[in-house]
């Protein structure tokens, strides 16, 4: 939770900031600006939950106190919507007389007006009434409800490879959002450690899908952790078909300009899974042989091998060997390509809420720059299903 001070009396500020900590709020999560530009800059890089605006606030730094300022400022907020909008805003005054007198334009634009001196008690009462508020707020949407929820983008063989090799009690399939199928239930670890779990796929394939579900189930279950497992395309000088790759990081490669000669000016936003996840995940290495021994049906000839490497996504399959040059001169490790590991980091990673956990585990079944086959895709389901069980396990062992 973020509380943002703007004012220029340094005696006002310090009076708030203390009253703020005293009611429970960290001094790290208080914010402080001087003049409308400061405020602006702060609104545009932190949500804010709190701002309290002083009546007369300068427009810039060493510039006089003028209340055109703040009333400016609010209404590009409010009114413009061109700033970011906090959930609650007050003004605040040193002077009784300057809140009689505060413009009406300002009053319009702010809930409450606070007399904030040393001899004055009133102003307390009513900031304590928000600050409560958001507090308990905050409790409720940083709680864990879920320890683990699984996301696929296919139902077969992707989802369908978690509930054939889990030890799971699920629920019916039921409708979460608008287009999610989901079931809930436990997964069995031991005999004195049970999960609740939440297993769901994408109505349809591609990042924006990915994006829009992670955001639904990240608010309807609040999970600790949420994992994607299934299949995704390599490269050969990185991976083979079967290797599963964890997902260290992931971006849009379509994400950027084209020009003229068919070149991308890559404008890319790289988004990271959890470390704690990435780093247990690694120690997984060991255990490659025995899932792989597991495993009945048709299988690759090579065993598989575990890798951490950046996984790129995109809109769309992609066949071309020229559009691949585009985009493989992006980062020099890049192992794997898939349509919705970006879109889980980027929602995890902007969700505002509780801190879940994230990391994306596809197994490779086909060479991006080979010739497609779709022949291996339910072992790499279940591989890479394994991997994310067995990262379970670990995971939940140490907390």
């Amino acid at each position: 939770m973020h509380v943002l001070l703007v004012d220029d009396d340094h005696s006002k500020i310090e009076r708030l900031k203390l009253f703020l900590i005293d009611q429970g709020i960290d001094e790290n999560d208080i914010l402080i600006a001087t003049d409308a530009a400061d405020a602006s800059r702060n609104l545009k890089k932190n949500k804010i939950d709190l701002m309290l605006i002083d009546v007369l606030l300068p427009a810039r730094n060493g510039a006089k106190p003028k209340a055109d300022s703040s009333i400016n400022l609010l209404r590009q907020i409010v009114e413009d919507e061109i700033l970011p909008t906090p959930t609650h805003i007050l003004g605040v005054t040193a002077s009784e007389e300057t809140r009689n007198k505060v413009d009406s334009q300002f009053k319009e634009l702010v809930t409450n007006v606070l007399h904030v001196s040393a001899d004055q008690d009133n102003w307390k009462v009513v900031l304590q009434q928000y600050v409560q508020r958001l507090l308990r707020t905050e409790k409720e949407n940083t709680s864990f409800i879920y320890d683990v929820v699984v996301l696929n983008a296919l139902r077969k063989p992707e989802l369908e490879a978690v509930y054939n090799s889990w030890p799971l009690e699920l629920s019916d399939e039921k409708l979460v959002g608008s287009n999610i199928n989901c079931k809930t239930g436990y997964l069995k670890l031991s005999s004195d450690k049970t999960l609740k779990i939440a297993c769901a796929h994408l109505n349809q394939m591609g990042p924006i899908a990915a994006t829009h579900s992670t955001e639904v189930v990240l608010k309807h279950f609040k999970p600790r952790v949420i994992i994607m497992t299934g299949i995704c395309g390599g490269f050969s000088d990185a991976v083979s078909v079967g290797d599963v790759v964890i997902a260290e990081k992931s971006w849009d490669w379509q994400s950027g300009k084209w020009v003229d000669d068919w070149s991308l000016q890559a404008a890319s936003d790289p988004k990271e899974g959890s470390n704690e996840l990435i780093s247990l995940a690694k120690t997984i290495d060991v255990d490659m042989q025995s899932f792989y021994q597991q495993y009945t049906g048709y299988r690759p000839a090579n065993h598989p091998k575990l890798i951490t490497a950046p996984m790129v996504s995109g809109s769309s399959v992609v066949a071309s060997a020229d559009i691949q040059k585009v985009f493989r001169g992006q980062h020099r490790k890049m192992a794997a390509i898939d349509m919705e590991c970006y879109g889980l980091y980027y929602s995890c990673a902007n969700h505002h809420g509780q801190p879940t956990k994230m990391v994306c585990i596809k197994s490779v079944s086909d060479l991006a720059d080979r010739e497609k086959d779709d022949n291996y895709q339910s072992y790499c389901s279940f591989i890479s299903a394994r991997v994310a069980l067995r990262l379970i396990e670990k995971y939940f062992k140490l907390i």
